[in-house]
C-alpha cells in the first residue's frame, strides 16, 4: 500500500494537479467540508475523488478547531472587525487616550477600522484635551476618507471647533475653506478666506485687488450671502483701487481712516475734486460726518495745528456771532480737547456755545471764565463766592470772580 502511495504522489499529472490552489477565501462550510466524502452522485474530475478515496480517514476541520476560533478565522480572511471585542477595543481606546494625555509615544496604527477610530475620537472629546482631539483627528485625516471625518466632525463641535482653529492657526485656508463649504458654511469659509488674505498680502496692493475681486465675484456676491458682509468686501474692493490709484505705497492696504488721517495730514487744503482731498475720501466710501470730525480733530491737534482745529470746529454767523460747528456730542469733544491740552480759550468758547446753564458749568472743566459767566447769569452771589475762594488769590480767575461780586448792575438773587 505505501509503494502505491509512492507512485501515485511521483506521478507528473499528480504533481502538477497538487500544486494548484484557489485563491477564493473558503466560507466556513467550505472549511467544514474538508475531509468529508463527496457527494456521490458529484462528478469530480477523478484527482480529487482519488484523494478523498485514498485519505478517509481524515476528521472534519470542526472536530480539530473549536468554533468560536474558527469564526475568528474566517473573520480575520474578510477583514471584518471581530465579534465580542467590545471590551477588548474599550481597553485599547482607553490606553491609547492615556498616553496621549500623558504625553507619551503612542502607534495609533493599531486602530485599524472606522469602528476603533470614530470610538478613539470620542474618547479624545469626552477627556477633553485639546492636543490629544487634535493628534486624533490628524490621524484620521491621514487614515480616513476626509468626507467621512468631515461627517464625524459635523456631529461633534468640541473638535470641529479645535480643527478649524487650527486650519486657521495653520494657514491651512483651503482646506477650511473646504471643510465649511462641505457643512454648508460657504459665507464663513469665504470670511475666513478675506481675513487671510488681508493679513498676508502685505503691501502688495495689486495682488490683494485681485484676490478680493475673484472673492467678492466668487463667494460673497451669491444668492444667500449675508449682505452686509458683500457690502463690507465691495467697499474694500473700492478703497484698493483708490489706494492703487493715489500711489502711494504707505497707504496701501491700510483701513479708509488711515487714510482719510493721512489726507487731512498732507491733502488739507484740497479741493473736493481732487483725488486725495478728505472730502473725495470721505464721499466716496461714505465717511460719517462724525468720523470726519473726529479724525481730523486729533491729526490737526497732535500736529499742534490749532488755528485749523478752531476755524474746523468755530464759524461766524452772518452776526459776526461765533458758532460751534460739529457732529460731536458736546461732552465728547470738551473731553477730547482737554486731553489734546487744548488752549483754555478754545474750551471757553466751546462750553460757552452749551445753551443749558447746568450743562455748561457741568462741562466747564475748571474753566473759571465759564463758571464765573455762568453763575453771574444765574445771579447766584452765594454760589460765586464760595467758588471765588477755591481760586488762587490774587489769580486773573480770583480778580475776575470779585469784580463780577463787586458789578452793582447784576440783581442777586441771594
Amino acid at each position: 500500500m505505501d509503494d502505491a502511495d509512492d507512485d501515485y504522489w511521483n506521478t507528473s499529472e499528480t504533481k502538477a494537479q497538487a500544486l494548484i490552489f484557489d485563491d477564493d477565501v473558503l466560507s466556513p462550510q467550505e472549511i467544514l467540508a474538508i475531509g468529508q466524502k463527496p457527494y456521490s452522485g458529484e462528478k469530480d474530475g477523478g484527482v480529487f475523488s482519488s484523494v478523498i478515496s485514498v485519505k478517509t480517514t481524515l476528521l472534519p476541520l470542526n472536530t480539530l478547531v473549536a468554533p468560536k476560533v474558527l469564526d475568528l478565522i474566517v473573520q480575520a480572511q474578510s477583514g471584518k472587525e471581530p465579534k465580542g471585542t467590545k471590551r477588548e477595543l474599550e481597553q485599547t481606546v482607553a490606553n491609547s487616550i492615556q498616553r496621549l494625555v500623558l504625553g507619551r509615544s503612542c502607534w495609533l496604527q493599531t486602530h485599524r477600522s472606522r469602528r476603533s477610530k470614530t470610538a478613539l475620537l470620542d474618547a479624545a472629546i469626552a477627556v477633553g484635551d485639546g492636543n490629544s482631539i487634535l493628534t486624533v483627528l490628524l490621524f484620521l485625516i491621514q487614515t480616513l476618507n476626509k468626507r467621512l471625518v468631515y461627517e464625524l466632525l459635523s456631529s461633534r463641535p468640541l473638535a470641529l471647533n479645535l480643527y478649524i482653529s487650527f486650519l486657521q492657526n495653520e494657514g491651512k485656508i483651503t482646506e477650511l475653506a473646504d471643510l465649511l463649504t462641505m457643512l454648508g458654511r460657504s459665507p464663513e469659509a469665504a470670511m475666513y478666506q478675506f481675513q487671510h488674505h488681508v493679513k498676508t498680502q502685505g503691501n502688495n496692493v495689486d495682488g490683494l485687488l485681485r484676490k478680493m475681486s475673484n472673492l467678492l465675484s466668487n463667494h460673497f456676491d451669491q444668492p444667500g450671502v449675508d449682505a452686509y458682509h458683500c457690502k463690507m468686501v465691495a467697499e474694500y474692493v473700492k478703497l484698493l483701487e483708490w489706494q492703487k490709484f493715489t500711489l502711494k505705497a504707505e497707504l496701501n492696504n491700510k483701513s479708509t481712516l488711515y487714510c482719510l488721517a493721512y489726507c487731512c495730514l498732507h491733502h488739507w487744503h484740497e479741493g473736493a475734486g481732487n483725488i486725495t482731498s478728505p472730502l473725495t475720501l470721505c464721499q466716496r466710501h461714505q465717511v460719517s460726518p462724525i468720523q470726519y470730525d473726529w479724525v481730523a480733530l486729533n491729526v490737526h491737534a497732535k500736529a499742534g495745528k490749532w488755528d485749523i482745529v478752531e476755524s474746523f470746529f468755530t464759524k461766524k454767523d452772518w452776526l459776526g456771532r461765533t458758532t460751534l460747528s460739529s457732529h460731536i456730542p458736546m461732552e465728547t469733544l470738551l473731553s477730547r480737547l482737554s486731553e489734546l491740552e487744548a488752549s483754555k480759550q478754545l474750551l471757553a468758547t466751546c462750553v460757552q456755545k452749551a445753551g443749558d446753564d447746568k450743562l455748561r458749568l457741568a462741562l466747564a472743566y475748571k474753566i473759571h471764565s465759564v463758571v464765573i459767566e455762568t453763575l453771574a447769569k444765574q445771579k447766584d452771589r452765594a454760589a460765586l463766592t464760595n467758588y471765588k475762594m477755591t481760586l488762587s488769590p490774587q489769580s486773573e480767575e480770583y480778580i475776575l470772580a470779585e469784580n463780577t461780586l463787586r458789578d452793582t448792575s447784576i440783581k442777586w438773587k441771594n
